[in-house]
């Protein structure tokens, strides 16, 4: 084939990928007419005060408080402020805004594949821009992005993704021209304000700094590296202190107590979990339940970390595209092992392997840039893509379903007896809906008996509320409702006992995803304590 004639067969094949990537980027549309979800509510209804209420005068005071009560995200915060500002409660205003993002993530992730290709094959570069295009594709396809595209709380991931890929691309292509360190600064800035979009981007610093150590083989590693290293990783440690800061005030932060084998057990199942869930995307979920899986997770994880250490011994060597995918793939879920805990309600979720989607893309590109026919690209990328988009579409309708249990339903459905699955089927829908026999029956397969102890009795404490939760306090003082205060009160003062109790157990609690439901219980218990005293004039002994 002729130089010209490539050429040519270049940009035709470039305008069916960029055509094709506005194809699967369409499928997202009908996410705009989607209703909430789940920490929507606690995001634009409930605990946003600052977000509705401050002007443009008082912006700075996302710099100094907390838009809610469990995170400092000031970036990610400031989004749903100008949407509010833009918007009102307008929902579909706040999911044109994840599209926006998501649109930006896309091209953050063209920018990192474009400098990542001339950084390792320099003699790609006719062919870099149609490659770049083709690991976007495969990028935006994937099934895994639509629980962060789809769910407005999730923007965190959407800011976070499109930042840090952007300070990535910026950073290859200052080690690929040399090292200019304006360029360098501007990728740490922009590699510091993705950590406060969420907390997590803190592990791409080990990508960072991959690069940096690999940048220049020309000469011997000198101060340059070492300033470059050094900044980041103090960028890196300064975040991880004021976020393990906010998490212990908050209580998002919890402790580790089960032991080192129970906390490697743990890491490997949730290792795997990711690792299904990145290259065998189908069928996707809300939730999952990584200690259903058996032994056999440690032969995966095992495999897994292998492969990293094989690629970072291939990059002492050389630069090769691979191997910094498989850096790329793996570093941003080290930080959801779970070796520092967090509160979650599932310790593996398609959020969190985000930005390893654009690792994997990069091995693909690899691939692809072996084959000097470009046919056999685009049978290749059509064999990948169009399984990716069909997954991709069948799990938006899902989220897209309509009702704000559906989700739930779903979720019940593919999984009946996971804990979490059961708490979200008691709260609040059983709840609100007064059931109360029913959901305290099905209180039982919540899997700890502290759970269970706890969730009876909310339940009790509950229903037992019911009859003044239309009155002010002032009725609800009624000298013929005196029972009914004493009843309240003292099914309160059990509850707030009961889940002390759970606090305790949670010391050797191995599964982490049991902190979500204990905490959501604390956290009515401690409503309840507040409602007993300044409503019903509870005493202490009683509450």
């Amino acid at each position: 084939m002729s130089t010209d004639d490539s050429t040519q067969g270049n940009r035709k094949l470039q305008t069916i990928l960029l055509f094709s990537l506005c194809l699967v980027f369409s499928l997202y549309f009908q996410t705009l007419y989607q209703s909430y979800f789940a920490d929507d509510y606690l995001y634009l209804s409930f605990n946003n005060h600052l977000l509705r209420n401050a002007s443009w005068a008082e912006i700075h005071k996302l710099l100094f408080e907390r838009a809610n009560a469990w995170e400092f995200l000031p970036l990610r915060d400031l989004t749903y402020w100008l949407d509010f500002r833009l918007f009102g409660d307008e929902l579909a205003g706040f999911h044109l805004t994840n599209l926006i993002w998501y649109a930006l993530s896309i091209g953050g992730a063209y920018c990192l594949f474009f400098q990542l290709i001339l950084f390792c094959h320099p003699h790609w570069e006719k062919r870099v821009t149609t490659l770049s295009f083709a690991g976007a594709l495969l990028f935006a396809a994937h099934p895994a992005h639509v629980e962060a595209v789809a769910w407005v709380a999730s923007r965190k991931d959407l800011v976070a993704a499109s930042l840090g890929l952007f300070s990535l691309a910026l950073l290859a292509h200052a080690m690929y021209h040399g090292r200019p360190w304006r360029e360098v600064l501007v990728s740490a800035f922009l590699f510091f304000l993705a950590c406060f979009g969420k907390s997590t981007t803190v592990a791409y610093v080990i990508f960072a700094g991959v690069l940096l150590c690999i940048g220049d083989r020309s000469r011997e590693k000198g101060a340059g590296e070492l300033a470059g290293l050094l900044l980041f990783f103090s960028l890196a440690a300064l975040v991880s202190f004021i976020h393990i800061r906010v998490g212990a005030d908050t209580g998002v932060h919890v402790e580790n107590y089960p032991g080192v084998f129970a906390m490697v057990e743990r890491a490997s199942r949730i290792l795997t979990a990711l690792t299904g869930i990145l290259l065998f995307p189908y069928p996707m979920r809300l939730y999952y339940d990584v200690y259903q899986y058996g032994a056999w997770h440690w032969l995966v994880s095992g495999g897994v970390v292998a492969s990293g250490l094989v690629a970072l011994h291939i990059l002492m060597k050389q630069r090769s595209l691979s191997a910094l995918g498989v850096v790329l793939m793996l570093s941003p879920t080290l930080i959801y092992l779970q070796f520092i805990p967090f509160s979650t309600w599932s310790m593996a979720s398609e959020r969190f392997v985000f930005i390893s989607v654009a690792g994997l893309s990069l091995l693909v590109i690899d691939f692809l840039g072996r084959f000097e026919k470009l046919r056999t690209v685009c049978v290749v990328l059509a064999a990948l893509i169009i399984p990716c988009a069909v997954v991709t579409s069948l799990r938006i309708g899902e989220w897209g379903s309509d009702g704000i249990y559906d989700m739930y339903d779903i979720e019940r459905k593919h999984q009946p007896n996971f804990h979490v699955t059961v708490f979200d089927r008691i709260f609040p829908r059983l709840v609100m809906a007064k059931r109360y026999e029913e959901a305290k029956t099905l209180a039982q397969g919540l899997g700890r008996p502290y759970i269970v102890d706890a969730m009876l009795r909310y339940l009790d404490a509950h229903e037992a509320y019911t009859p003044f939760r239309k009155l002010s306090p002032s009725e609800a003082m009624k000298p013929e409702l005196k029972n009914l205060r004493e009843n309240f009160c003292e099914k309160s003062g059990k509850l707030h006992e009961s889940t002390q109790k759970g606090r305790e157990q949670q010391r050797v609690e191995h599964d982490i995803s049991f902190y979500y439901t204990m905490n959501v219980i604390a956290s009515m218990s401690e409503a309840y304590d507040d409602l007993g005293y300044e409503k019903l004039s509870c005493k202490p002994g009683n509450n």
